[in-house]
């Protein structure tokens, strides 16, 4: 028989439910679109994952009540150690579509934002990004947001101990400019 010390057998356990666990909710640090169960939070040998809610700025969220904050500013919170946003941009760009021999101009505009969150505690957490999408626009990410609620999406991003982890977000809003008929279109070209 092998006699396992206390202490040897609780940290294998632990590796063992950390490499199962990255097995589940590690592909959402990597842009994965194999994403986890929506309804069910991350877990470490059946118990949950503590959950660390942040903002589209990166303030450290509290009074979080099913699944969202009230979304006033009273326990804003920032850490850059935590979540910092690492890059953030926006651009415009005209769009040209043909549907039925009918010419649509847009302007799409793009808003796009990458998240470094980082695990700074002593067991694994899941980080829930929550960004707040306004009217018109659309979330436009891979992964996917996990859920939304309302008008604001959801991104779960789990993190061990140390771990260091990016997400993306993209945002799009196309926005008609006009619609021209086809033959209208090749008219006023010549």
């Amino acid at each position: 028989m092998l006699r396992m010390h206390k202490a040897n057998y609780t940290h294998t356990l632990f590796l063992l439910s950390t490499v199962v666990s990255l097995g589940a909710a590690g592909c959402h640090s990597r842009g994965s679109s194999q994403l986890a169960s929506n309804s069910v939070a991350p877990t470490v040998s059946g118990v949950a994952l503590k959950e660390i809610h942040v903002d589209q700025s990166c303030h450290i969220l509290q009074d979080q009540v099913h699944g969202v904050t009230g979304g006033s500013e009273s326990g804003l919170a920032a850490n850059p150690e935590i979540c910092h946003l690492e890059s953030v941009s926006k651009s415009d760009h005209p769009e040209e579509t043909t549907v039925e021999g009918v010419a649509r101009h847009s302007v799409v505009s793009i808003a796009e934002q990458e998240y470094l969150l980082q695990n700074v505690t002593a067991e694994p957490v899941t980080f829930v990004v929550e960004q707040a999408v306004p009217q018109d626009w659309q979330i436009d990410s891979d992964p996917r947001p996990t859920e939304i609620v309302g008008s604001t999406a959801l991104f779960r991003v789990s993190a061990q101990p140390g771990q260091r982890v990016r997400l993306h977000v993209g945002m799009r809003r196309k926005h008609e400019m006009s619609t021209l008929h086809a033959s209208q279109a090749d008219s006023k070209g010549n």
